[in-house]
């Protein structure tokens, strides 16, 4: 599946959408016939609150990827999308999926998928603090044992002073 890094970047980023915004997606249309030799034209619309930095796209033709490509700050990453797509961007929210010529082996179900993606920040420090786990445990332990002895000193201490000042009265 992948590395547990990957995995808690993914669910990083699907709380965050969750949390943060709502993202709709709409493709059209719903059907299209087009004559062998002619363009086809598929639009996916993505809308989304507040705005996106990075948006990952993935057209896929009866379940396969055609293409994975990515917009940033309206920039897109690619243009070509399988053997014979053309891809453009028209912002705010289109995303324009064009196959031309059109041939037989291009019949199938086409959807349009999208993720945000939460970018890295390279100025971030690439070197964390290193973490001791059982550190923890044995901080607490020592502590504990620490104010024990701090306690049963003090009450030993308390109980001999009480003692003597009740033997010292007449």
């Amino acid at each position: 599946m992948g590395s547990p890094g990957m995995v808690l970047g993914l669910l990083v980023q699907f709380w965050a959408l969750q949390g943060a915004s709502s993202l709709s997606v709409q493709q059209g249309p719903n059907s299209l016939q087009v004559r062998q030799g002619s363009q086809a034209t598929l639009v996916c619309q993505v809308d989304q609150a507040p705005a996106w930095e990075r948006l990952r796209v993935r057209w896929t033709k009866d379940g396969a990827i055609l293409c994975q490509p990515y917009i940033t700050n309206g920039s897109l990453s690619l243009g070509v999308c399988g053997p014979q797509g053309q891809l453009s961007w028209q912002a705010p929210s289109h995303l324009i999926l064009k196959l031309d010529p059109v041939s037989l082996n291009h019949s199938g179900a086409y959807v349009c998928s999208t993720a945000i993606e939460i970018p890295v920040d390279p100025t971030q420090n690439r070197n964390p603090t290193p973490s001791f786990p059982g550190l923890l445990f044995v901080l607490l332990g020592a502590g504990s044992v620490g104010v024990a002895i701090v306690l049963g000193a003090w009450f030993r201490g308390r109980r001999c002073c009480q003692q003597r000042d009740s033997g010292n009265s007449p």
